[in-house]
């Protein structure tokens, strides 16, 4: 028995809840101040007696009902699917608020520090080129390829829990404010609105941590692809080139100063971002003032 692989399952699963129950607990908590629980809204928790009593109450209807084991496996899972649905809603909500951040890609990333450098070798053999020194360097290509896919792979799990708190957090933003300002309009809420307040200082103090944590992250993956990749396209220019392209092959590998690890963007559904988005209508202008001339 993989003792160890388990124990990453339940830690996974562990995360994997608590991170919905948390969402969905804190969506709970403000909805209930527009709602008259009576002494649940006393305190930053609902009262335990009070909890107590509800629950009883449930037990003695389900034990007059005969509901099976089954049916209360039912009501878990619908309570659990809810939790999920409200938790996946601040997360797709999340992705298109702005600012969104875009990293850049391995594979850019990765032609940047070798497009020129490429063209250098198959100059470097002159007419003694051939196709099996052709394949020889597809080969060494797809090496390259294979590095950096396994440099996304490592950095991929700890940039996607950011990103996705990144993403909660912005929601989290608007929500609040959005429930703060409904609540100093009209009157109704029975809540702390301390608590509004500290719910939307911790969401804008999350995104900001998410968003340096992000741009650390690709900035460290970046440089481990280039700084691999570079590390291998000098070796292998070493027995493949003469030393004065060599030399030149080492300067076309430097890394552009205009690729940054990561950027801001505002996300627009279909087109992917509004720079793609205006381009496109430019584009589409353009095509119909050709047709209308």
């Amino acid at each position: 028995m993989d003792v160890e692989g388990l124990l990453q399952s339940v830690i996974r699963f562990s995360n994997f809840m608590t991170s919905r129950l948390l969402v969905a607990g804190v969506v709970f908590y403000v909805a209930s101040g527009f709602t008259d629980v009576g002494s649940a809204s006393e305190g930053f928790l609902p009262n335990a007696d009070l909890l107590n009593e509800i629950v009883q109450n449930y037990q003695n209807i389900f034990d007059v009902l005969g509901v099976s084991d089954f049916a209360l496996l039912l009501i878990l899972f619908v309570f659990l699917t809810t939790i999920h649905i409200i938790y996946v809603l601040f997360d797709r909500v999340g992705a298109y608020l702005p600012p969104a951040i875009i990293p850049l890609s391995g594979w850019e990333a990765n032609d940047d520090v070798t497009l020129t450098a490429f063209d250098l070798l198959r100059e470097a053999r002159g007419e003694e080129h051939t196709d099996e020194e052709n394949q020889r360097l597809y080969e060494f290509k797809k090496k390259l390829r294979e590095i950096e896919e396994t440099i996304e792979q490592k950095y991929a799990e700890e940039t996607e829990g950011m990103a996705t708190a990144y993403r909660i957090a912005k929601t989290f933003v608007l929500f609040s404010v959005g429930v703060l300002v409904v609540a100093l309009v009209s009157g109704k809420y029975a809540g702390d609105l301390n608590i509004l307040m500290a719910i939307i200082g911790l969401s804008i103090l999350t995104a900001l941590y998410t968003a340096f944590g992000l741009f650390r992250a690709n900035f460290e993956r970046i440089t481990a692809i280039r700084h691999d990749v570079i590390v291998q396209f000098l070796e292998f220019s070493r027995i493949w080139a003469p030393q004065d392209y060599q030399r030149r092959i080492a300067e076309a590998c430097k890394p552009s100063r205009d690729l940054k690890p990561a950027h801001f963007a505002v996300l627009v559904p279909i087109f992917g971002t509004l720079d793609e988005m205006v381009e496109e209508i430019r584009r589409w202008r353009e095509r119909r003032a050709r047709r209308s001339a």
